[in-house]
């Protein structure tokens, strides 16, 4: 058995693309082999359990009858608020393992033992790997999004190849590519610099089509009702890009899907704050429907849906 990790909101995603279990949010448990792009580190399974302090996660991993050959190492990922942290973890459960007879190699070991810490739970694992790391991806810039979760927002959008799909905010365009890598080839990208989005494209061998333009052309690209599916992760205030800056652009970005959606088009954001989106929502008399919360980083996501259908 294996277990997956994505971000805490997108494991009904990945259970789907797994036919695994949820055990709790953003873990599940599958026995498929097969490469998940919605999941962000996969590991061989060994034991979980519940503590309450860093005491009972040494003494839970003492009882496990570890038997394996060659040297090890021992990786932590933890998530939550602890009065420990994940270099304590390591030295810790390394010296368990160490005291049963067993060398150490921090540099290349044969075996990596892996706890895996989320709030009040310890998965104990063997040999991580990386999956949300995607080869094409060398370029990226301080707001990009996570590849998992890019391709989590295709599935909740039930995204299919031959839909015509926008990204208004493209940034390193990781939406897109990862559209094309499910065989889309009607992909369309604004940012006001494509550059990485173009080397990425180029690496990961797949077309998109990229354009440094403001949304207002977006009605010169596309005729009337002519979009299928719009999924993007908009502006939203902070320190550097003002209230009044967003609000500008929040309010071309709804006028312009109420122009290109086709009726029965979709638009899907990804947003942390959602004052302006609900404020153009009501303009536009729409039913905006929230499909799933999203721990990314300090942030919490929502990710809306909202069908052209309804725009008024």
């Amino acid at each position: 058995m294996k277990i997956a990790t994505t971000l805490i909101g997108l494991e009904n995603v990945l259970a789907k693309e797994s036919n695994g279990k949820i055990i709790i949010p953003g873990r599940v448990l599958f026995s498929k082999e097969k490469k998940l792009k919605s999941a962000l580190i996969v590991y061989n399974y060994i034991a979980h359990f519940k503590f309450k302090d860093e005491q009972e996660i040494y003494n839970n991993i003492k009882k496990i009858n570890l038997k394996f050959k060659g040297s090890f190492r021992v990786d932590c990922s933890r998530i939550g608020e602890h009065i420990f942290n994940s270099q304590e973890i390591r030295q810790n459960v390394g010296e368990i393992i160490y005291n049963k007879g067993n060398k150490v190699d921090l540099d290349d070991p044969e075996n990596i033992f892996y706890a895996d810490i989320i709030n009040d739970y310890c998965f104990f694992g063997k040999n991580p790997v990386n999956l949300a790391k995607r080869d094409y991806r060398v370029r990226a810039s301080k707001d990009s999004l996570n590849a998992a979760l890019a391709f989590s927002l295709l599935k909740i959008a039930s995204y299919d190849k031959n839909k015509i799909l926008l990204d208004p905010f493209c940034q390193d365009g990781i939406i897109l590519i990862e559209a094309a890598l499910l065989g889309g080839k009607k992909l369309y990208g604004l940012s006001p610099d494509v550059k990485n989005a173009s080397i990425n494209s180029k690496i990961a061998k797949v077309k998109v089509n990229l354009y440094e333009k403001d949304l207002i052309w977006l009605g010169k690209l596309f005729k009337k009702n002519s979009v299928d599916l719009i999924i993007t992760k908009p502006l939203f205030p902070s320190k550097t890009k003002s209230v009044n800056f967003i609000d500008k652009l929040t309010r071309e970005l709804f006028n312009q899907a109420n122009n290109i959606l086709k009726k029965d088009g979709k638009m899907i954001l990804l947003t942390p704050k959602l004052e302006l989106i609900n404020k153009y929502t009501k303009l536009y008399k729409l039913n905006i429907k929230e499909e799933v919360n999203v721990k990314y980083g300090n942030l919490n996501y929502k990710v809306v849906s909202l069908n052209k259908k309804s725009f008024k």
